[in-house]
């Protein structure tokens, strides 16, 4: 059997397993109509339920699944192509540094001035944590936008040189 046709049926197997429940299930947490203005004895009663349960495990269970299956191609890559997975460390360290530079700067929010109302509250380096979070993925995402739109253009520049 093809590599193409193992993936296709790996793709498959992780729709029906993971991706259907979990479709089914949050719809019907969704659907439920409690909301974080329902009644408290209404909330416990949702959170107890067997609809709330199996988000959660199913929620649990896509991440792990998802860690494992990333470690996994990670480790192919490092082994079929260990130049791209360097590449790709090199990629996450990048990340990482951008994150804690971030994280160290700060941010000038606090509760107050987000307007946060409900009495929700959230410590400096909750605030720092998520802010610096937010804008590294903004810039990964820039970053890769502008790679994405001007790769021809700059690979025609490089061969041209």
């Amino acid at each position: 059997m093809g590599s193409e046709k193992k993936l296709n049926i790996l793709g498959i197997i992780i729709k029906v397993i993971i991706i259907a429940p979990a479709l089914i299930a949050g719809l019907l947490v969704m659907g439920s109509g409690v909301n974080a203005e329902s009644p408290e004895m209404e909330q416990q009663a949702f959170m107890d339920s067997v609809s709330f349960g199996a988000v959660t495990n199913i929620s649990f269970i896509a991440i792990i699944a998802a860690v494992v299956l990333i470690l996994g191609f990670f480790a192919i890559l490092l082994a079929t192509r260990p130049g791209t997975a360097i590449k790709s460390i090199l990629g996450i360290i990048i990340a990482a540094v951008v994150f804690f530079i971030l994280y160290s700067v700060g941010t000038t929010d606090t509760v107050e001035s987000l307007n946060v109302q409900g009495g929700i509250s959230a410590s400096e380096s909750t605030m720092n944590f998520t802010h610096a979070g937010i804008w590294t993925a903004i810039i990964g995402m820039v970053i890769s936008a502008v790679l994405a739109l001007f790769m021809g253009f700059i690979m025609k520049l490089v061969r041209n040189i």
